[in-house]
C-alpha cells in the first residue's frame, strides 16, 4: 500500500490505535514494576517503602485490574499487621494509601468501591483512637468515628461529568478550528462561508462546553 493512498482519517485512526496500545503497555509495565518492588520491600521488612510502592502500583493500574486487587490486598494485610503491633500511624498510612490509590484510578462511570469504602471505615476507626484536639475530649468514640467518616465521604475532586464535558469541549473546539482552516478558505486564502459555517458553529459549541466544564468541574 502506497502512502499516498492512505486516507487522512485512516492515518489518524492508526496513530490513535498505536498511541492507545503504547499507553496500555506503559501503564501495565509500570504497575508490574511497582508491584514487584513493593513485594521485595515487604520481604525485606521495609514496610514503609512497601506501602509507598503498593500505592504507586494501584495508581498505575487500570480500574479493576489484577494488579490493583493484589496491591490492595497487600496493603490491607500490612495495615492489619501494623495495627496488631501497635503502630497506629503506620496502619493509617496503609489504609490511606488504599483510599488514595483507588481514588486516583476512578473513571467516569465508577460507582462506590467496596475496598475504598472499607478503607474509609478503617481510617475513621483508627483516627478516633489517636488523641486529638481538646475540643474532641468530651465526644464519644462512636461520635468521633462518625465525624471522621463523614469528612472522608466529602468529595473534593473535580466532578467527573463536568470534567468530561471540559475535555470533550476542548477536543471539539480544536477539531473545529482545524476543519475551519481546511474548509473555510480556498487555496488562495479567500474565506468561504458555505464551508466555514459548520466548523464555526462546532467551535462555538466546543468553546461553550469548555467554559462550562471550567466553571463547574
Amino acid at each position: 500500500m502506497r502512502l499516498e493512498s492512505v486516507r487522512p482519517g485512516a492515518a489518524v485512526a492508526l496513530v490513535l490505535i498505536a498511541f492507545g496500545g503504547l499507553l496500555v503497555w506503559r501503564v501495565a509495565a509500570e504497575s508490574r514494576s511497582e508491584l514487584a518492588a513493593a513485594d521485595a520491600y515487604r520481604q525485606a521488612h521495609r514496610l514503609d517503602r512497601a506501602v509507598e510502592r503498593y500505592r504507586r502500583a494501584i495508581r498505575w493500574s487500570w480500574p479493576g485490574s489484577m494488579n490493583t486487587a493484589e496491591a490492595v490486598t497487600a496493603l490491607e494485610s500490612i495495615a492489619n499487621e501494623l495495627e496488631a503491633s501497635g503502630d497506629i500511624p503506620g496502619a493509617l498510612l496503609a489504609w490511606r494509601s488504599v483510599s488514595g490509590g483507588l481514588a486516583a484510578t476512578r473513571s467516569l462511570y465508577s460507582g462506590e468501591d467496596p475496598d475504598r469504602e472499607n478503607a474509609h471505615d478503617q481510617i475513621a476507626r483508627l483516627v478516633a483512637l489517636v488523641p486529638g484536639a481538646a475540643i474532641d475530649t468530651n465526644l464519644s468514640n462512636e461520635r468521633l468515628v462518625a465525624d471522621h467518616r463523614r469528612l472522608l465521604d466529602e468529595e473534593v475532586s473535580p466532578d467527573p461529568w463536568w470534567g468530561a464535558l471540559l475535555l470533550v469541549g476542548m477536543a471539539t473546539w480544536v477539531g473545529a478550528l482545524v476543519l475551519l482552516v481546511r474548509r473555510g478558505f480556498d487555496s488562495a486564502g479567500r474565506f468561504h462561508w458555505a464551508g466555514a459555517r459548520g466548523p464555526i458553529w462546532g467551535a462555538l459549541a466546543g468553546l461553550v462546553s469548555l467554559a462550562l466544564g471550567l466553571l463547574f468541574a
